[in-house]
């Protein structure tokens, strides 16, 4: 199931307390809007009020997405008690700088950031949940339990087997798990996540062109500088080839016919 930009804002419900209590769970979008000031635009809005236990974000640079699920994450944590959130990029550069806009939005919360005591990159909330940052290394991630939400930012850039080590830690709580990225070739757990059909995955596609804060000079400028096939991974959200692609996936599928038969069908070889 996809979704597109074109559905409408969800409508917010009157803001209710900051304080983190037990079992309350407030609109997002309201909630961001209330006890942030955040304000997100319509597509942003979408994303931050999604419930889906499966959802991957395929969007533009630029778009917010990282800001946008630092909410998302401090909004979870913050509403449910001891809750575990983690997030895994690339590098442990990365998801630290994901940890630091979770640090401000705290600080708009009225409540003084600390980290977990254990974890370099992390945050322990007054109603004990946490929130971790993991390095880009599948052997140093490992130990971790009953995750309640997981999210994988930069996930066309991270390795499968970070991938594959990440989710067994889902497996007794069910947690929820979300994907968000730029396009980066035509291989890769995030291209296979996002192609694959049937899917259990919610999806939500944005390019530059549905986000506000890129003017269309800019994008112009930008097809010129980068090229076009650049230009498309990085801004239109298309899975272009790589670089050291020799064959496109397109190609690869189309050299495949489904109606031939093997040659040895029913026979032995010999």
């Amino acid at each position: 199931m996809t979704y597109w930009h074109t559905y409408p804002e969800p409508v917010p419900r009157p803001p209710r307390s900051i304080s983190p209590r037990p079992h309350l769970d407030p609109d997002p979008v309201a909630w961001a809007r209330a006890a942030l000031g955040f304000s997100p635009d319509p597509v942003q809005a979408r994303i931050l009020g999604a419930s889906d236990p499966r959802l991957v974000l395929c969007c533009t640079r630029q778009f917010g997405k990282s800001t946008i699920t630092a909410i998302k994450a401090l909004h979870h944590a913050w509403h449910h008690p001891r809750a575990l959130v983690l997030v895994a990029a690339p590098t442990a550069r990365q998801s630290g700088e994901w940890i630091e806009k979770s640090s401000a939005f705290l600080r708009a919360l009225g409540t003084r950031p600390r980290g977990d005591g254990r974890n370099e990159n992390s945050l322990k909330l007054p109603n004990g949940s946490r929130l971790v940052g993991l390095p880009g290394v599948a052997s140093n991630i490992r130990g971790f339990s009953a995750v309640s939400l997981l999210l994988i930012d930069e996930a066309a850039f991270v390795p499968d087997d970070l991938y594959q080590a990440l989710n067994p830690m889902l497996a007794v709580s069910n947690g929820a798990l979300w994907l968000m990225s730029t396009p980066n070739g035509q291989s890769g757990f995030f291209y296979e996540e996002w192609h694959r059909e049937p899917s259990p995955w919610t999806r939500f596609r944005v390019t530059a062109e549905d986000c506000p804060r890129i003017s269309p000079e800019f994008l112009a400028g930008q097809r010129i500088a980068l090229g076009d096939p650049v230009y498309r991974r990085e801004y239109l959200c298309e899975f272009t080839a790589g670089t050291t692609q020799i064959l496109t996936r397109e190609m690869l599928d189309a050299a495949f016919d489904p109606t031939l038969q093997p040659l040895n069908q029913g026979k032995p070889l010999w």
